[in-house]
């Protein structure tokens, strides 16, 4: 299968899978890195990353998000060097393929991946209005409280299912003013109001404080951010309101599991 041509989607391909390959290998050469023997890239319509990798069993399988595939030849050369440096360590991502990085900040781009991305995403659920909290009314509140109501308000939403890695995320693909997505955990009546406060803070204050490149290392959650994100009044008793909406969380899905497992012993 060439990713060459053209697709049933329309999307021009301009390079061939081979060929793809190829710039793997030479870059891994640049780069001082090893690679599997065996390597299968393919392009798929992916939501928000620019690529994933997964090496099993002797391959390393490469897939491409399709709003890359028509990227100019040396674009791609640059993306190859970045997926070897993050597939095999051999160097930090933001320090190699500095076209590809360039390429993903043109204007043409960024719409095309925000597209993608609203039509894509299965996470999250652009609703203002939860069962029990209001996300507009919450941004507006947090906003006036410590940011002197000066910052517009980006595309909010609560997550379509509780997760327990993360209470909520900012991302700046979402034009003009970024996304902010709310763990539908918090969404509760028994949550303190100052935890839905202090979530939103924290999340609001990416959208002040710019990520900063590290040693190749892009880091979102700097010095300056922690010193801001020390302001909100409650901050310390922030992690255990967090701890305790798990093991709430938790023992619900305990009960649930019990009984499925009565039912399924009658």
């Amino acid at each position: 299968m060439r990713m060459a041509g053209r697709d049933d989607t329309g999307v021009q391909w301009t390079v061939t899978r081979e060929e793809m390959e190829q710039m793997l290998r030479e870059a891994a050469k640049r780069l001082g890195a090893r690679l599997p023997r065996r390597l299968q890239v393919a392009v798929r319509p992916l939501a928000e990353a620019y690529f994933r990798t997964t090496a099993r069993g002797g391959e390393l399988r490469v897939v491409i998000n399709d709003a890359l595939a028509d990227a100019p030849r040396d674009v791609l050369e640059a993306l190859s060097e970045v997926i070897v440096a993050r597939a095999s360590g051999a160097a930090r991502p933001r320090m190699v393929g500095k076209p590809f990085w360039d390429h993903v900040e043109t204007e043409e781009l960024r719409e095309r991946m925000q597209a993608n991305y609203l039509a894509r995403q299965r996470s999250f659920d652009p609703e203002l209005q939860g069962m029990a909290s209001d996300l507009a009314g919450l941004f507006d509140a947090v906003n006036e409280t410590y940011f002197e109501s000066g910052l517009p308000r980006p595309l909010l939403g609560w997550t379509r299912r509780p997760i327990t890695y993360r209470w909520g995320w900012y991302s700046s693909m979402v034009r003009p003013h970024g996304l902010i997505v709310i763990n539908c955990l918090l969404d509760d009546p028994k949550v303190p109001r100052f935890v839905l406060e202090g979530t939103m803070y924290h999340e609001m204050l990416h959208m002040q404080v710019d990520p900063v490149v590290v040693n190749g290392r892009r880091v979102v959650h700097t010095r300056q951010f922690r010193t801001l994100e020390r302001r909100f009044d409650r901050h310390e008793d922030l992690r255990p309101q967090y701890r305790k909406v798990l093991r709430r969380y938790g023992r619900e899905v305990d009960a649930v599991r019990r009984t499925r497992g009565r039912r399924g012993r009658r």
